[in-house]
């Protein structure tokens, strides 16, 4: 994610402190690559001007509003922003996946598993896995471990791990998938399905410890390659990175993997001389003629950001953060972003620090923005739409909108800001004028969500938004739909600071 280096021409003023209030319930994850095809479903779809769809059955429809059910729930859109209605009459196309994370390292070539296994399972029933049923399924594979036996152990195990997966609860799935793999050793559903999932909660050394002896069982199978060296890449081992990398590529060519080597290699050649410091939580590399003082400073400032952001978000990561300090045209040159752009988290914290000579306030909302993002991505398995994320980021800096209220006010009377749906994705492509706007759009929302409904409420969010698409889950949680959200975003800035 990206940290807007205009706005320290335009200042957001800094809030001191808030009080999180309302809903303490959290919910679920999903990991996304496993759910590539789900089965589909014999419902209507909606499709929307802004290029998304939901999929339900369509109740009925009139001049203003299209209204639908689905989980249960009735719910309406704005007819404004329907494109057209498709009733089903054949199998209807899956709904519309959330964003893929933006990380600059390859995801497997081929999604490791079969969302199909989870619906089809017994083990799975009134929400919950049935316990006894994978001890029933466990003692029939060690007394008699047939083909049938093992086939049926490995899919309720693979259900159970979607399913935790889905429902919040990553860590229960790697030990679900670890259970499974001790009587299917060598098994590549499973051990790439436990590998991404590792990776995707960067459990980078037991990723690899797990995927070196499959490299040397499947040679010749590059996904093994691609996830072992995205995880020695999360490590900053960028040596092994690009070995297990290329070997990927001289069995299947890619085009993300051969950008991912090209990037890895400009990283080696201006990091080789950088220094190191460490804490428990971070890993900080920096340039080795860059102050040592400072660069303990800043580490501190990290540390500090990171015991509040747990406080505030309820989360604690358990690997290390790596962070890097860049002279500026070394971070142009490695990240490739565009001029306004004063800070990156791509999976790393990379942030140019050329002429810096002490730590400054400015500094430290820098460090602490950037260090959301981490927190979203690993509490969101990476599917955080852009303008949450960013808005998150500022709230948690300590930023307000009260500096840009009156010109936010106007343009969102305006209709000049994108909506939020179009801004789903990175904003590297937004035209300059609106770069400010789209940040304080995104800070407003966040503020309006905070006030209105909680912090727990936004927690709640984060913890959801891996089991689907951020409209749905609008719709699921909160009872309104994106239209609804603008509306009542406009409406809050408005009351606040005038049109």
């Amino acid at each position: 994610m990206l940290y807007d280096a205009s706005r320290m021409a335009e200042r957001l003023e800094v809030r001191k402190s808030f009080a999180p209030h309302g809903k303490a319930a959290w919910g679920g994850k999903l990991l996304c690559v496993l759910l590539l095809f789900p089965s589909l479903l014999l419902a209507d779809v909606i499709y929307l001007k802004n290029g998304r769809k939901i999929v339900a059955q369509v109740t009925k429809e009139d001049e203003k509003q299209v209204y639908y059910e689905m989980d249960g729930g009735q719910f309406a859109v704005s007819r404004s922003m329907v494109d057209r209605v498709e009733k089903a009459d054949a199998p209807a196309a899956p709904a519309q996946e959330s964003p893929k994370p933006h990380r600059d390292v390859p995801l497997p070539l081929t999604p490791p598993g079969d969302s199909s296994t989870e619906g089809g399972s017994a083990v799975i029933h009134d929400d919950a896995v049935d316990e006894a049923y994978l001890t029933q399924l466990t003692d029939d594979a060690i007394q008699n471990s047939t083909p049938e036996n093992l086939r049926k152990l490995k899919q309720a195990f693979q259900a159970a791990a979607l399913f935790l997966t889905r429902k919040g609860d990553p860590e229960g799935a790697i030990l679900r998938y670890r259970e499974a793999i001790k009587y299917l050793p060598h098994d590549q559903v499973l051990t790439l399905s436990l590998g991404y999932l590792l990776w995707k909660q960067e459990h980078y050394l037991e990723a690899v410890d797990l995927l070196l002896p499959e490299v040397d069982y499947y040679p010749k199978a590059p996904d093994y390659l691609v996830l072992l060296g995205s995880a020695y890449y999360g490590m900053e081992d960028l040596d092994q990175a690009i070995t297990q990398w290329n070997k990927a590529l001289s069995l299947q060519d890619n085009q993300q993997l051969r950008e991912a080597v090209l990037k890895a290699e400009r990283e080696r050649e201006v990091s080789g001389a950088f220094s190191e410091l460490r804490s428990e939580h971070f890993l900080l590399r920096y340039d080795g003629q860059q102050n040592e003082k400072l660069s303990g400073e800043i580490l501190n400032s990290l540390d500090g950001s990171f015991r509040d952001l747990v406080l505030d978000l309820d989360y604690s990561p358990t690997e290390t953060i790596v962070v890097i300090l860049y002279p500026k045209q070394d971070f142009r040159d490695i990240t490739r972003t565009p001029s306004w752009v004063g800070a990156l988290n791509d999976g790393k914290i990379r942030v140019p620090v050329s002429g810096l000579t002490q730590m400054t306030p400015e500094v430290a909302r820098v460090l602490k923005h950037e260090l959301t993002h981490s927190f979203a991505r690993q509490i969101t398995l990476g599917h955080c739409p852009t303008w949450f994320n960013e808005g998150l980021a500022q709230l948690e800096e300590g930023a307000t909108t009260a500096a840009l209220g009156s010109r936010l006010a106007r343009a969102l009377a305006g209709g000049k800001i994108p909506a939020f749906a179009s801004l789903e994705g990175s904003f590297v492509n937004l035209p300059a004028d609106q770069v400010s706007l789209a940040y304080a759009k995104s800070l407003a929302a966040l503020e309006y969500l905070r006030d209105v409904f909680g912090m727990g409420e936004v927690r709640m969010m984060l913890r959801q938004m891996p089991s689907s698409d951020f409209n749905t889950l609008l719709q699921n949680e909160m009872r309104m739909s994106y239209s609804t959200l603008e509306e009542e975003v406009a409406n809050y800035v408005v009351k606040k600071y005038g049109s």
